[in-house]
């Protein structure tokens, strides 16, 4: 008997379940997703040298996934009260009919246990789809190939979300039933009649107060683009703290500031039903201002963090080009060597490495400059880039190498080589996307001075190309001058570049592999005998460079997808409560004769601006915090954020969008069935 009320309950009531059940599948789909990344590594053809960032960023996500739970359980929890409230007057009538609150309470439970496995089954359905693409989004990130894809089920991530969200429906309903034994009879018939709160009635303090938070949200711009993400520098934090103030007073203030511009438009003012929209807004705004404020910079922090990972991953793309040019690179420096004098060649053979017949190998020198990048390009450095410039930099002086080198590290690459007379040199970096100055420097200038002799530079153009394999930084300066030069110069180490062949790659990669793998650790058996060798295969390069943004793009994909889940299930949850709280005006509008089309548009007009307001600011937030971020990152290419401007849209518009639609749709039921 109970059960059948609750399956009936649930039939006939599914369309306020509509956001309840939106949200645990939505939140089953994305835990399951992520969950399952460790199944892929065994589809796809993850190298040795990645394999241990798949197993960090699976540790990781298993971490976020306990904190991800508690959030997603609270959003459930404050979804899940929704339903309650929405039904307690029908509990209300249940218990004048003698119903005692321990039957009320076990309809509840089959309620939550039928939506629960309904939900679970179909966020799993979604999940193990979803998947399949994360599946293609971890061989992008981690530049692999698609040769061995094949469709992903992970068992494993099955349990885990299964056991997870069986602990949230245990907690959902055992606070049921706490909450209807808290319930009194009169409280529950007369659920419906409360009203908001109003917090500001004088709207010339709301206009006033409205004014005093544009201002601190312009304050805050100015200083944190000035500042830029320097956490540590105090203006950073006030302009933290002025944006979150300014956000709170914007939307405390918000409605009254509202009504007095509309009201003096009377033709606009006075139209249709906007009187009562404009104050069923009002009230809405003024009840849930700090709600709104806080899921206005929740909604910001996410926009900000998708941009700025994938945005970071797309420039990574970017400058890694030239600096996995090598199948091995590896160098050995002077100041580590333990006899002057000592080569990587030297050091190889008494290691008794050799190569084999199909490897092309070539053995050259690196030279020092007494001078570092900021020297040169110092009269055109301002302000704005004095600290990137001197972060990259490093202290490092400038590399230089003979023509005769580049030109063999060219040949091995089977790119063009170049000729210099005696007087001239080349400049090669990838700073010159990133900072200003390079590019005023070589606009400016035609030469730059060695031990007092001046040498043209004989390229119009940055040479955008590294001459090692180098995955730490992706920032490079260096010059290729004339071969005489060499003997005025300071040796600074020696180096060794190879090509594999098309013949026994595998091999070739395990041997460089496990050679370069001998000296991560300085002191060590190798280190002691040769001196340190720092070297890397591409494989070594790729998966350094890719494991790193991998690891931050997938945990900042999960950790945002959740967050702007949840901002937009608690504005749904608010509107649909609040659409309870005001049926006894739509049903006096209906008595006056006002159509149910003028009622829906209404409807549809509060619902649109109580997303569309915290959304809005959190965009003009964001655009801010992009290119805060992206100076940051080195992501001023505007190709650069565009190219993954479409994808993230899409992400945002087919979640907030759809939470905005179910909102509307609920809304608009509660009114119709009332």
């Amino acid at each position: 008997m109970i059960f059948k009320m609750a399956v009936n309950n649930v039939k006939k009531s599914f369309k306020d379940y509509t956001i309840y059940f939106l949200t645990l599948t939505f939140s089953v789909c994305i835990f399951y997703s992520f969950n399952s990344i460790h199944a892929q590594s065994a589809v796809l053809e993850v190298g040795n040298s990645s394999i241990s960032y798949m197993q960090t960023l699976t540790n990781l996500i298993s971490i976020a996934s306990v904190f991800i739970s508690v959030i997603l359980t609270g959003l459930i929890v404050y979804a899940n009260n929704f339903i309650i409230k929405r039904r307690t007057k029908e509990l209300g009538i249940y218990m004048t009919l003698g119903m005692g609150k321990r039957k009320m309470s076990k309809i509840f439970i089959y309620e939550t246990l039928i939506i629960g496995g309904l939900s679970l089954g179909v966020g799993l359905v979604l999940g193990i789809i979803a998947s399949q693409v994360l599946s293609v989004m971890t061989a992008n990130l981690f530049a692999l190939n698609m040769t061995r894809f094949k469709f992903v089920l992970s068992i494993d991530a099955i349990i885990k979300t299964i056991v997870y969200f069986g602990i949230a429906f245990v907690i959902v309903m055992g606070l049921n039933q706490v909450i209807i034994s808290k319930y009194k009879l009169i409280d529950m018939l007369n659920a419906s009649k409360k009203n908001e709160d109003t917090k500001v009635k004088n709207p010339v303090i709301s206009v006033s107060l409205f004014l005093v938070s544009v201002v601190l949200i312009g304050l805050s711009y100015n200083l944190v683009l000035d500042v830029g993400l320097s956490t540590r520098e105090p203006l950073f934090l006030l302009s933290v703290v002025l944006g979150i103030l300014g956000t709170g007073l914007c939307f405390y203030s918000l409605a009254g500031f509202l009504i007095l511009m509309i009201q003096k438009t009377k033709k606009v003012y006075l139209k249709n039903l906007n009187i009562f929209t404009l104050r069923q807004v009002n009230n809405k705004i003024n009840t849930n201002f700090m709600s709104i404020s806080i899921i206005c910079l929740m909604l910001f922090v996410t926009i900000v963090s998708l941009f700025t990972m994938f945005s970071y991953k797309a420039n990574l793309d970017e400058s890694i080009k030239g600096n996995t040019s090598f199948d091995a690179s590896a160098v050995l420096y002077t100041s580590q060597t333990n006899e002057e004098g000592d080569s990587i060649e030297e050091a190889l053979d008494q290691l008794d490495f050799s190569f084999n017949d199909s490897e092309e190998y070539l053995f050259f020198n690196e030279y020092a400059l007494d001078l570092q990048v900021a020297d040169i390009v110092s009269p055109y450095i301002d302000a704005s880039n004095v600290h990137e410039l001197e972060n990259r930099a490093d202290d490092r002086n400038i590399k230089v190498f003979t023509l005769t080198d580049y030109n063999a590290a060219m040949q091995l690459k089977d790119e063009q080589t170049v000729t210099l007379r005696d007087n001239e040199l080349l400049v090669a970096t990838n700073y010159g996307d990133k900072i200003e100055s390079i590019n005023r420097f070589m606009e400016n200038e035609d030469a730059i001075s060695i031990n007092n002799q001046p040498y043209t530079i004989k390229n119009d153009d940055l040479i955008m190309d590294n001459i090692e394999n180098q995955p730490h930084n992706t920032d490079f300066f260096y010059l290729v001058v004339p071969d005489d030069l060499s003997e005025e110069l300071t040796l600074s180490g020696t180096r060794v570049n190879v090509d594999f062949g098309d013949d026994n790659r595998e091999e070739s990669e395990a041997k460089f592999a496990a050679l370069f793998d001998c000296f991560n650790t300085i002191g060590g058996e190798f280190t002691q005998e040769v001196g340190f060798i720092q070297g890397f295969t591409r494989e070594q390069a790729t998966a350094i460079l890719y494991g790193n943004s991998a690891v931050i793009i997938f945990l900042g994909l999960y950790v945002g997808i959740v967050v702007l889940i949840s901002s937009a299930a608690v504005l749904g949850v608010q509107q649909l409560s609040e659409a309870n709280t005001s049926l006894n005006r739509y049903t006096t509008l209906k008595k006056i004769g006002v159509t149910e089309k003028m009622i829906n548009r209404t409807i549809f007009i509060q619902t649109l601006i109580a997303f569309m307001f915290p959304f809005v600011l959190a965009v003009i937030h964001s655009i801010i915090g992009i290119i805060v971020t992206s100076d940051a990152f080195a992501t001023r290419n505007k190709n650069v954020i565009g190219s993954s401007s479409l994808m993230i849209s899409i992400v945002i518009a087919l979640i907030y969008g759809g939470y905005f639609y179910v909102t509307y749709v609920g809304y608009k039921n509660i009114v119709k069935n009332s």
